[in-house]
């Protein structure tokens, strides 16, 4: 793993920390749940950094069926 992509993991989650911390409401919301909104992000990252999964590829998928 290069040292930049740890620099890159590290400031994502310092903005994430900054965003669930910029008041009360976030923090309430932010802190519960996070079965629900984070391990399925971290998943769908992991996902798009193996290579398994191409960003927007339902999108893309959406709009192939609409076209055909």
């Amino acid at each position: 793993m290069d040292i930049s992509i740890i620099l890159k993991i590290i400031n994502m989650f310092i903005l994430v920390l900054g965003m669930c911390n910029s008041n009360d409401f976030n923090r309430q919301q932010c802190m519960k749940e996070w079965d629900v909104w984070l391990v399925p992000e971290l998943k769908k990252g992991w996902d798009i950094y193996s290579g398994k999964e191409v960003p927007y590829q339902n999108e893309k998928e959406i709009l192939e069926d609409i076209n055909n």
